[in-house]
């Protein structure tokens, strides 16, 4: 197979969040900090993440960053818990501690071997203080993020997907983009760019548009270019 450009997720895709988790929880709940209380809490609001997001985002009909959003999800979970956090301050806290999140063992490995080779660009839904010390760290060649450009992966337009394939003058079917998420996988599919959906957790696949390729690592995204 032939592409002309790879355009690639950060979160959960190259970098680890969840090992961010205990600092989170702990800078947030301080001294009623409990791994249970913790436990809890990453689960509320994976969940709201997963069933109301896109809804969320793409039904309001205006771009909202991702930190107002999270105010309000940390707005209910405050209330549902009843543990009587900052909400706000907890919304800051849960996105500056994306930044510190690691590289995934493979990361470096697939931007010398592939990044030599065929240009490397970041798409992330993302706020700039979550995304910021990341991007440093690995040599992409644009970046595409969605509080600057106004647009997540998965909205109606797929506009972030779109202005990807006009500043690089390119057939869609020649992109290949690279995501853990649904919004990667539907978003791209809706800009007729060709989706990898990496299952690094072994999970299945629920959505009615598939991925043109899964695989379980960056690894064996390598050995699928070749």
């Amino acid at each position: 197979m032939r592409f002309d450009l790879i355009c690639i997720d950060m979160f959960q895709t190259l970098v680890d969040v969840d090992n961010r988790i205990p600092f989170i929880w702990q800078r947030i709940l301080r001294d009623k900090y409990t791994d249970e209380a913790a436990a809890n809490c990453a689960k509320l609001i994976s969940q709201k993440l997963s069933n109301a997001f896109h809804e969320r985002v793409n039904k309001s009909g205006e771009f909202r960053n991702l930190k107002s959003i999270f105010n309000l999800y940390f707005e209910e979970i405050a209330a549902e818990t009843e543990l009587g956090f900052d909400f706000q301050v907890a919304a800051d806290v849960f996105l500056s501690e994306h930044g510190d999140s690691k590289l995934y063992d493979d990361a470096l490995k697939f931007f010398e071997l592939i990044g030599g080779r065929l240009p490397i660009c970041l798409v992330s839904d993302a706020d700039n203080v979550m995304i910021k010390p990341l991007i440093p760290k690995l040599n992409f060649d644009s970046v595409f993020i969605s509080e600057n450009v106004g647009s997540y992966k998965n909205d109606p337009e797929s506009r972030i997907f779109n202005m990807v394939l006009k500043h690089y003058q390119v057939k869609p079917e020649k992109v290949l983009h690279i995501g853990d998420s649904a919004s990667d996988i539907i978003g791209a599919s809706k800009a007729g760019i060709k989706s990898c959906w990496i299952n690094r957790n072994g999970l299945q696949w629920k959505y009615p548009v598939k991925p043109d390729y899964i695989v379980r690592s960056l690894v064996e995204v390598m050995e699928l270019l070749g």
